[in-house]
């Protein structure tokens, strides 16, 4: 087995998971198999995406410095969700908020226990592991002038601890992280830096289901009558539980009481729905408060003050994913304050270690940093990471829960620098890694990008386990030397939807500045696009 993967984990609780297992513990990986002869896209992953559970996905990271380690410790109980948060982390409080408060402190703890599984193979039951999660965050949330731009947030603490069997790690969001825009696309809250880029498990540690952004998506359209009850859009739904859609079932609300200037209202519902293109199935039930004006009536205008909920989820693996089955207590605080937060702020913050990727920001792109500091790359956030190693990086592109392609980028021995990578001896290469698979070249070409790299870029077509496959293969050089090969694998069906995405990857990697060179990688690899253009030959979906 190659190492549970489960830093591509989405939503509820092991959206957490991402961040602490960066590097991977011992286990299973969301597909497993060792890389083979097979092609891929298999087969039997084709069916599955011919017809996509998930409508139209947002499109949507590895920390600066390491994460800590942990000694493993004893998990604590998760508290039974209440009326208003308990948790000394969590304080309630019953001040209303005021209409013209525009900044407001946010206090959110989420505890939960379960398990994560993976397929070990045909014909052998799945392999599981038991995993708990006990994350905390604290921030002030500012709106920003103008609607569209999202709000403003500055972290005072961000982090999650992570146990999976006798392991356990710490994810912390760094300090150059920590003021941020966080807006909404769809239904989904993406958090993004203005001069900079997070990573992958950056982002799934800042994604938590009902997002401050989103619980006022829980009030009703006009105020209630004690005893009255409605139902929360279903794409509201979707959101506050960061599940792509719902495709039954519904959430419930019932105003239960108003007294002393607050209502309380409960909210229960049985959800089937998809993520990732995989089924998953979640039961809520839960409580929050806000504020009541004079004649007793709930107020529609200051927004929920309290949550607490408690979250019943079990996914099945994916192909970018294992799958879990966890039970989830969070509780959220919010308070108006006379504090700020502005993107100003971010510029007094300490850099953290690991030189991160700076530029124009964009919501739904993620920043991959190789592990020895050969490359970097910044990628839109469709494309995920499954496996991240000294023998390369491997990604899957998933668009709408359907597996497009599949990529490998490795860093390749230095080159003379007089002596860079030829049309004719990529093309050589590509065949013969091939072999019987190969069918023909379509296209070749060369060019030097602004900043100096040379990128040798061809194409081939040909056939693996009957069905048509196409292979584009793109050495990237630089000045110094310093080469990353990339392929990207896909089934001739998949050529439309996936476009020009090969030239967007490649176009967003930035290779070592002088004197930064890593030299020749692990193994002292030559490009091998024969190990890039395969994926598991047991990948599939359950």
């Amino acid at each position: 087995m190659a190492g549970w993967n489960i830093g591509r984990v989405r939503s509820l609780a092991t959206m957490l998971l991402a961040s602490a297992f960066v590097a991977g513990t011992p286990g299973v990986r969301a597909d497993d198999g060792a890389n083979g002869d097979g092609p891929d896209i298999l087969a039997e992953e084709r069916q599955a995406d011919a017809e996509p559970l998930t409508a139209p996905e947002p499109s949507p990271a590895q920390p600066d410095a390491p994460t800590a380690v942990e000694e493993p410790a004893p998990a604590a109980a998760a508290p039974e969700a209440t009326a208003e948060p308990t948790d000394a982390a969590v304080e309630s409080s019953a001040e209303p908020l005021v209409e013209v408060a525009t900044s407001h402190r946010i206090r959110i703890k989420l505890d939960a226990a379960g398990e994560i599984f993976a397929p070990a193979g045909r014909d052998v039951p799945p392999v599981r592991r038991p995993i708990a999660v006990d994350a905390r965050f604290d921030f002030v949330q500012t709106g920003s002038a103008a609607a569209e731009r999202g709000v403003i947030r500055r972290y005072r603490d961000a982090a999650a601890d992570v146990r999976v069997e006798d392991a356990v790690r710490t994810a912390r969001l760094p300090a150059d992280a920590r003021t941020l825009r966080a807006t909404v696309e769809g239904a989904t809250p993406t958090p993004s830096l203005d001069t900079g880029f997070l990573t992958r498990e950056e982002l799934d540690l800042l994604e938590t289901p009902f997002d401050p952004l989103l619980l006022d998506r829980l009030l009703p359209e006009s105020a209630p009558p004690i005893g009255g009850s409605w139902t929360v859009p279903a794409d509201a739904v979707a959101g506050l539980l960061a599940i792509d859609t719902v495709e039954a079932g519904t959430l419930d609300a019932t105003l239960v009481e108003v007294s002393d200037g607050r209502a309380e209202v409960k909210f229960s519902g049985i959800i089937d729905g998809a993520a990732d293109g995989v089924p998953t199935h979640v039961v809520v039930e839960g409580t929050y408060a806000a504020p009541a004006a004079a004649a007793g009536e709930m107020r529609l205008d200051a927004g929920i003050t309290n949550l607490a909920v408690t979250i019943q989820e079990r996914r099945e693996a994916s192909h970018v994913a294992p799958g879990f089955d966890v039970e989830a207590r969070l509780t959220v605080a919010r308070t108006a304050t006379e504090e700020r937060a502005d993107v100003a702020d971010a510029a007094a913050e300490p850099a953290a270690s690991g030189n991160r990727r700076r530029g124009a920001g964009k919501p739904s792109f993620v920043w991959q940093r190789d592990a020895a500091g050969r490359y970097d790359l910044v990628h839109d956030a469709r494309w995920r990471v499954i496996e991240d190693g000294p023998d390369g990086l491997v990604m899957r592109l998933v668009d709408r829960g359907a597996l497009v392609a599949q990529c490998s980028i490795i860093a390749l021995p230095r080159a003379p620098s007089l002596s860079p990578p030829t049309i004719a001896g990529v093309e050589r290469d590509l065949e013969r890694s091939l072999a019987g698979q190969f069918g023909r070249l379509e296209h070749s070409s060369e060019a030097t990008r602004s900043d100096g790299v040379r990128l040798v870029r061809v194409v081939a077509t040909g056939r693996a386990d009957g069905l048509p496959f196409r292979w584009i293969h793109a050495v990237l050089t630089d000045d110094d030397g310093d080469r990353v090969a990339v392929t990207c694998t896909l089934e001739d069906s998949q050529e439309k939807r996936f476009g020009a995405a090969d030239q967007e990857l490649v176009d967003g990697i930035q290779l070592p500045a002088r004197g930064e060179s890593a030299g020749k990688p692990a193994g002292d690899r030559e490009t091998s696009p024969d190990r890039q253009a395969r994926l598991p030959q047991e990948s599939r979906t359950p």
